[in-house]
């Protein structure tokens, strides 16, 4: 995908939205451009198009790149008829407000992006991204997380899982290019399918499915530069990225709408039965069942989380470094965990 824009700092929220659906490049009208190859997917422009030179501008980019048929969609800050006009003599698909908000602008991507055959688990995974954008930025900006959208990121989570195609879920996550989403998603997925597989009714499936959407919240709070950085982190990063339990917990029991079980799994899920886990060093009975499954589906997914600077683990390689733990995973739970990532 192709962003072109003429305030690049403003516009790297758009540009993490857009990684939602894989690699986004960006395009800054004030700085001179080589061109690259032509996106096949999507053209977005968030452009002050007042100007007859901007106009031009855009207008020359999308020559550059555009291939027949990539739908263009153009953002204006201003929407009256004259820009509007303009917007659609340059040869916008659609035009939308710059200001939208934020889960309204994913929904019309994911309209434009999701094919008209698509698959149901992948219309529950476009609803389930733009819910997980749209939580994740309230959280990174200090605002209240919206209830609304992760009760519909759970609800997609867990219809897809009920199709029972866990591998067509984690393809399609492994196709984000945000290394936070995908993490989110992966454990999530894994979580619902986990509950899903342990046979639990659905109030419960909700709960541990919750307990996963919300479990890295606290990460929304670290500088991307950490979360994003390749290859291995500074101690003094390291430290700044181990206080994302205690970050999450607070945020989301200062909120005052989530169960207890799923706001203990925001603090504990780096926890180990043997006390050598973080952020409170429990132990055993101190850690619930829930924070337990969380726990197995976090380091599952980040073995097998595609990295450009690592290779993935194979789901067997994976589950052996689990089984390897010992005693500080719940060795019921994990035997069941391996039906779950190594059917039959």
């Amino acid at each position: 995908m192709l962003l072109i824009t003429d305030r690049p700092e403003e516009s790297q929220k758009l540009e993490r939205l857009l990684s939602l659906w894989g690699p986004c490049d960006v395009v800054d009208l004030n700085c001179p451009t080589k061109a690259g190859a032509a996106p096949n997917r999507l053209l977005i422009s968030d452009v002050d198009l007042s100007s007859r030179v901007a106009v031009e501008a855009v207008r020359d980019r999308l020559a550059s790149f555009r291939r027949k048929g990539t739908p263009y969609l153009c953002l204006l800050r201003d929407q009256s008829p004259r820009l509007t006009t303009q917007a659609n003599a340059i040869g916008a698909s659609a035009v939308l407000s710059a200001d939208l908000p934020t889960k309204a602008l994913l929904d019309e991507i994911g309209r434009i992006l999701a094919p008209q055959d698509a698959t149901p688990v992948q219309r529950h995974f476009f609803a389930a991204s733009a819910a997980m954008a749209d939580m994740l930025f309230a959280a990174s900006e200090g605002r209240a997380l919206p209830v609304a959208a992760i009760e519909s990121s759970v609800e997609a989570i867990n219809r897809a899982v009920n199709d029972r195609d866990l591998d067509a879920w984690l393809d399609l996550v492994w196709s984000h290019d945000d290394a936070t989403y995908q993490h989110c998603l992966l454990v999530a997925g894994l979580a619902a399918a986990f509950a899903h597989a342990l046979g639990f009714p659905e109030a419960a499936r909700k709960l541990v499915t919750s307990a996963a959407v919300l479990h890295d919240i606290g990460k929304a709070r670290v500088p991307l530069s950490i979360l994003h950085k390749p290859g291995r982190l500074t101690d003094e990063e390291l430290a700044i990225v181990r206080e994302h339990p205690q970050i999450g917990y607070e945020m989301l029991l200062r909120q005052g709408s989530f169960a207890g079980e799923i706001v203990e799994a925001a603090r504990s899920h780096h926890e180990y039965l043997d006390g050598s886990g973080y952020p409170q060093g429990l132990k055993a009975s101190e850690i619930s069942d829930v924070v337990r499954m969380i726990t197995i589906c976090d380091i599952y997914a980040a073995l097998i989380e595609r990295r450009s600077y690592k290779t993935p683990m194979e789901p067997e390689q994976a589950y052996a470094m689990l089984a390897g733990m010992g005693a500080k995973l719940d060795a019921d739970l994990l035997r069941a965990f391996r039906a779950v990532v190594l059917p039959g």
